[in-house]
């Protein structure tokens, strides 16, 4: 075996919470050593927590304790998995609506939700939301013992999608066609603060502009400072726990279409999600996406949507394009796995590194 290679899934904790020794002896036995344990979805925290929502089904009970227990007994690191911007969740729209981001059309993600009736975002540059968020983070630090805090949908909605997922939306599928109700965040805090910056409103701005390029750049600004602060946040109350995120494929794409700059983020370890079909690409594809993320000098391990393998080859040639090319191992999303049958496939893959 190669040390220091991740053998890792993307576990849905809900989904095993009623029988996470059953489930926690077959990642084991697949050959995983990592989790990366849904901890906080976009409904709210998957645990009685205080300074966080809360998912209503996790209100009497932690959905997530049990599966920490059993993946530590087995000797399994775990990393919480957390939706950190999107949070369609009731009590939050109610009580903190000036917390979401607002289109350029002015009408808020509540109102009118951009792609899914589940698009409604926290702003990444509202200092509440910043500090709600890392309040959650050392919360759930100081209350379970896990090896590493994993970010995802640390992002604004997507401005433009992939290849692969606008024919379902009704979009042309061969070029990006830019739509103001898909453009965020044009809400007080953000105006004000580009505003304060460069001296005009971005309300103003014409796509494709230079100033354009400016705003796309504060924006994702926003997004770095938060990830920033979570990463001095976790490393100031442990330096062991490691520090990570689901991005999107690749930095080019992931700067373009969600403003993630992740090529600069202080993060340990970066797990893009190279899901080739939602780019209408075929699985040599993952080796490409994993090569231009090692050229951006961070630590990268492929993100891999067992949905898109259908059979022993795919998988065996998923793994080992990504690890030819570099990557420091994979992560499958997701388990419970949508193909079992293909489970000795997976565990083959794994046992080759």
């Amino acid at each position: 075996m190669t040390s220091g290679y991740k053998k890792a899934f993307w576990v849905n904790s809900k989904a095993i919470a009623q029988n996470p020794e059953k489930h926690i002896k077959e990642i084991v036995e697949i050959g995983a050593d990592e989790i990366f344990l849904l901890s906080i979805d976009n409904e709210g925290a998957l645990y009685p927590a205080k300074l966080s929502v809360v998912a209503k089904e996790a209100r009497q009970r932690s959905l997530i304790e049990g599966a920490i227990r059993e993946a530590k007994r087995n000797g399994l690191k775990v990393h919480a998995w957390i939706v950190a911007l999107n949070k369609p969740n009731e009590e939050l729209i109610t009580k903190k609506r000036e917390w979401f981001v607002v289109s350029k059309e002015g009408k808020s993600c509540v109102d009118e939700p951009p792609y899914i009736n589940s698009y409604k975002w926290l702003c990444p540059s509202n200092e509440e939301v910043r500090s709600y968020l890392l309040g959650t983070i050392q919360e759930l630090m100081e209350t379970y013992d896990v090896d590493g805090i994993h970010l995802d949908y640390i992002r604004l909605p997507d401005l433009f999608l992939p290849e692969g997922l606008r024919e379902r939306y009704s979009l042309e599928k061969s070029k990006d066609v830019y739509m103001e109700k898909y453009d965020f965040c044009y809400c007080k805090k953000c105006r004000e603060g580009f505003m304060k910056e460069f001296g005009f409103d971005p309300i103003e701005i014409k796509f494709g502009t230079r100033k354009w390029y400016e705003w796309h750049a504060w924006r994702a600004g926003k997004i770095t400072e938060i990830v920033k602060a979570v990463n001095v946040t976790v490393k100031s109350y442990d330096s062991s726990i490691e520090t990570s995120a689901a991005v999107f494929a690749t930095p080019g794409y992931a700067y373009r279409i969600v403003f993630q700059q992740w090529a600069t983020w202080p993060l340990d370890s970066f797990e893009p999600m190279i899901y080739h079909e939602y780019y209408d690409k075929n699985i040599n594809w993952i080796g490409e996406a994993v090569m231009e993320g090692i050229s951006s000098g961070k630590n990268i391990v492929a993100g891999i949507f067992l949905g898109f393998l259908r059979n022993r080859e795919d998988i065996l040639n998923a793994v080992g394009i990504a690890l030819e090319k570099g990557s420091n191992g994979v992560c499958f999303f997701v388990y419970p796995m949508p193909h079992p049958e293909l489970k000795e496939a997976i565990k083959e893959a794994l046992s080759k590194f």
